[in-house]
């Protein structure tokens, strides 16, 4: 997934570059008005993004003692 939020200053900024895996893909476009400014998307991206690594940093587990073992993952 790809998402791209701007404001386009002129008609060539609706042209919009995307990563080189969409290649020979099918690909499907999406565009709306959104009624937040800029700063508010990304304040509010922001505090997602800190609520998020909170979250995820009091889910901790130790992995000092575990040793993979190859042949007993590819049993079948």
């Amino acid at each position: 997934m790809y998402r791209k939020v701007f404001v386009a200053q002129n008609a060539d900024d609706l042209n919009v570059k995307l990563p080189d895996d969409y290649l020979h893909k099918g690909i499907e476009v999406i565009a709306f008005e959104i009624k937040e400014s800029r700063n508010e998307i990304l304040a509010a991206k922001k505090e997602a993004a800190k609520k998020a690594h909170r979250y995820f940093k009091t889910i901790q587990i130790d992995l000092g003692g575990f040793n993979f073992n190859r042949d007993e993952a590819n049993e079948r």
